[in-house]
């Protein structure tokens, strides 16, 4: 899981618990990107705790082209809430073991990393992260269900 452009400490600290939390899909790490404001002063060490009660890493860089040259993920989706004219969430078959779904932090944010776009349409387009993740993460476990594939991100 990838958060980007957060500036709310509690957006940031209740997208960690709901990553780390969600049974069925092993979200291996949590990365947050260009964080700012109170999120990049309480947010980061409250979502460090959290991650660490699950046992997880917080992975915390300053650009998002860092995800991309640090991480070498197999597939990478930005995904938006509330849009009709994108390709669905629910329509994608993850392949690779080392998958990302990006988030926006910011209310009507769109992430800057070039990957393809992906969207929840079933949410409103205002919808907070953790709403977004916890709905992406439900998905893909109901897609993934019967294939014994469960780890998602890193």
């Amino acid at each position: 899981m990838v958060l980007s452009g957060v500036s709310s400490p509690h957006r940031l600290v209740e997208s960690v618990r709901v990553a780390y939390g969600f049974r069925g899909i092993d979200v291996e790490s949590f990365i947050v990107v260009r964080s700012t404001g109170l999120a990049s002063q309480v947010g980061i060490p409250e979502a460090y705790k959290a991650a660490l009660r699950y046992g997880k890493p917080l992975v915390v860089l300053p650009s998002v082209r860092d995800v991309l040259e640090l991480f070498k993920f197999d597939e990478v989706y930005a995904v938006l809430p509330g849009r009709d004219d994108l390709r669905r969430l629910e329509d994608l078959d993850l392949k690779g073991p080392r998958c990302a779904l990006v988030f926006s932090g910011e209310e009507h944010g769109r992430s800057e990393l070039p990957v393809e776009v992906i969207s929840i349409p079933e949410l409103p387009a205002d919808s907070p992260p953790q709403a977004a993740i916890a709905l992406a993460l439900h998905t893909v476990l109901r897609r993934r269900a019967g294939t014994g594939a469960n780890a998602i991100a890193r």
